[in-house]
C-alpha cells in the first residue's frame, strides 16, 4: 500500500510540472472522452446516472494536476451530463427535480474530493520534507560523531605513545606500571573506534567491542604464553558510559589472571561470557589456574575493578572453582538515576 502511494505521489508531482495551460486541456480532453464512451456504449444506468461515471475523471485530474483542475473537471462534467444526458437533452435546462437534486450533490461532490485529494497531497509534499530533514540531521550527526570518534582516537593514541616513550627510560617497576597505563587508555580508546548512532544515541556493541579487546589481549598479554583466551559474548548495544568501565574492568581481569592465575609457563584458559538476562547484564570472567586473588587484596588494579563496578551499579563477586576462579559483575541494564 505504501508503494502504491508512494507510486502516485511521485507521479502527481511530476504532472504538476506541465504548463497550467496544457493541464487543464488535458482535463477537459479526459471529461469528453469520457462523455463519448458513455455516448457510444451507453447503459440504463449510464442514462440513469449519468454523473457517476465523471467521478473517477475528477478524481484523476484532482490527484494528478491540483485542486483547481478538479474542480474545472467537476464544473465540465456537469455541464456535459446536463446537456447530453438529462431531459431535455441538447439543453442545459434541468426540468426534473430529481436530476436537479443529482446536478448539486455531484457538484458537491466533486468539489469536497478535490479539495480531499489537494489536502492528502499537501500533507504528502510535508511529510517528504520532514523525512529528507531528519535524513539530512542523521546524516549530518553521524559525520559529526565519526569526526569526533576520529579526533578522539587521535589524542589517545598520542597518550599512548607518551606512555610507551616514558617506559623505555624508567626502572622495571615503573616500566609495568606505564605500560598497563597505556594499556587502559588502549581499552578507552578502543570504545571510540565502536561508536554508533542508533536511534539518537551513541552506543557500543558488545559484540563487536569485547571481541576487538579480547583479541588485542591476546597478542599483547598472552602471545608469549600457553594461555587460551576464548570469548563468548551476545551483541547488545550499551551507552559510552557502559562501555567504558565494562571494556576497563575486562582488561584488568585478564591481566591479573595471566600475571597471577598462571604463574611460569603453566598452560590455562580464561573464559569471557557476556549475556543478558533479563533486566541485567552479566559478564564472567573464569580461569582455570592457580587463583587470581581477590579485590581485598588491595593492588591498585583490584581498587580500580572495584571502583568500576561502582559506576556500573554492580561489584565484583569471586567465585571459587576447582581449578581457578570466576568473577561476575552484574549491570543493571537501565540505570536509575
Amino acid at each position: 500500500m505504501d508503494r502504491w502511494v508512494s507510486t502516485i505521489h511521485k507521479t502527481a508531482l511530476a504532472a504538476r510540472d506541465i504548463p497550467v495551460a496544457l493541464r487543464y486541456s488535458i482535463s477537459a480532453l479526459l471529461v469528453f472522452l469520457t462523455a463519448w464512451l458513455q455516448v457510444a456504449w451507453g447503459s440504463s444506468a449510464g442514462d440513469r446516472y449519468p454523473f457517476l461515471t465523471f467521478i473517477p475523471v475528477v478524481f484523476v485530474c484532482g490527484t494528478l494536476f491540483d485542486r483547481g483542475n478538479g474542480f474545472f473537471a467537476t464544473i465540465l462534467s456537469a455541464v456535459v451530463c446536463a446537456f447530453y444526458f438529462l431531459p431535455p437533452h441538447h439543453s442545459l435546462d434541468i426540468v426534473s427535480p430529481a436530476d436537479q437534486g443529482g446536478f448539486v450533490l455531484f457538484l458537491v461532490i466533486g468539489f469536497a474530493i478535490s479539495s480531499v485529494v489537494e489536502a492528502l497531497h499537501v500533507g504528502l509534499v510535508s511529510l517528504s520534507a520532514e523525512r529528507e530533514n531528519a535524513r539530512t540531521g542523521i546524516k549530518e550527526r553521524e559525520l559529526l560523531l565519526n569526526e569526533l570518534a576520529h579526533r578522539t582516537r587521535n589524542d589517545f593514541a598520542n597518550v599512548v605513545t607518551l606512555l610507551n616513550l616514558q617506559s623505555r627510560s624508567a626502572n622495571a617497576e615503573a616500566r609495568e606500571a606505564l605500560q598497563s597505563a597505556a594499556e587502559r587508555v588502549q581499552t578507552i580508546a578502543r570504545v571510540h573506534r565502536q561508536l554508533e548512532l542508533r536511534n539518537d544515541r551513541v552506543v557500543v556493541d558488545t559484540k563487536a567491542y569485547i571481541g576487538e579487546l579480547c583479541a588485542d589481549l591476546r597478542l599483547s598479554r598472552l602471545a608469549m604464553r600457553p594461555i587460551a583466551l576464548e570469548d563468548t559474548v551476545e551483541s547488545h548495544s550499551i551507552s559510552l558510559e557502559k562501555a567504558v568501565p565494562l571494556g576497563l574492568i575486562i582488561n584488568e581481569l585478564v591481566t591479573n589472571a595471566g600475571k597471577h592465575a598462571f604463574p611460569g609457563q603453566r598452560s590455562g584458559t580464561i573464559a569471557i561470557n557476556f549475556r543478558r538476562e533479563g533486566d541485567t547484564y552479566k559478564l564472567v570472567v573464569a580461569d582455570n589456574g592457580v587463583g587470581n586473588g581477590d579485590v581485598s587484596n588491595g593492588g591498585i588494579g583490584n581498587r580500580l575493578m572495584a571502583m568500576l563496578a561502582a559506576q556500573l551499579n554492580s561489584k565484583l563477586e569471586f567465585q571459587p572453582m576447582s581449578p581457578g576462579v570466576a568473577v561476575v559483575v552484574t549491570i543493571p541494564v537501565k540505570t536509575v538515576k
